[in-house]
């Protein structure tokens, strides 16, 4: 038995409380929409600290809840094929396990190992989230794809897992112009 067996028993009980069609697109859509950045670290979990339930939000996670070319592809996307306007929230979060990208040694190893640059993983090390997620606010910010048209707004926040909160460190923002392709 794998450790997925418990979890497909668990979505047999979520399927039998749970009503997915209500949720239809497009009558379902609201005017904006929230979503939510983070970690893929399993101690990040927006259900559990932030009580997201099933279609209050969506959801990108990845390591690091790190912006780059492909995330801000994303919530473009994601925003034009809903037809919605989004309020994105990028949470990084302490004791992040992307920190290991700080240790040389470790990061030039794993490197060679994915064949990947270097200097782009040291980029994605979250060592500070504070000062990290300012840093992502800022990439998505000042993105062409983040326009005015398809994001209301864009915060950033720092989860802290020693208490359980989550701290605004980037009040939202919105997006400054359209972008005219």
């Amino acid at each position: 038995m794998s450790e997925f067996s418990e979890l497909l028993q668990r979505n047999r009980e979520f399927a039998a409380r749970v009503d997915l069609t209500r949720l239809a697109m497009p009558a379902a859509m609201p005017d904006r929409l929230l979503l939510v950045l983070t970690c893929v670290d399993p101690r990040v979990e927006p259900a559990g600290f932030l009580g997201v339930g099933t279609g209050d939000a969506g959801v990108l996670r990845n390591v690091g809840g790190r912006v780059d070319a492909r995330v801000r592809e994303d919530i473009a996307y994601i925003a034009m094929r809903l037809g919605v306007r989004l309020d994105v929230a990028v949470i990084h979060h302490t004791q992040c396990g992307t920190g290991m990208l700080a240790e040389p040694t470790f990061r030039r190893a794993y490197a060679d190992r994915a064949g990947l640059d270097d200097a782009g993983l040291a980029a994605k090390a979250v060592t500070d989230p504070v000062a990290t997620v300012r840093e992502d606010v800022a990439k998505l910010l000042g993105s062409p794809l983040m326009s005015n048209d398809l994001v209301a707004s864009v915060s950033g926040h720092v989860l802290r897992l020693e208490t359980g909160l989550v701290e605004t460190v980037v009040e939202a923002v919105a997006p400054r112009e359209t972008y005219a392709a």
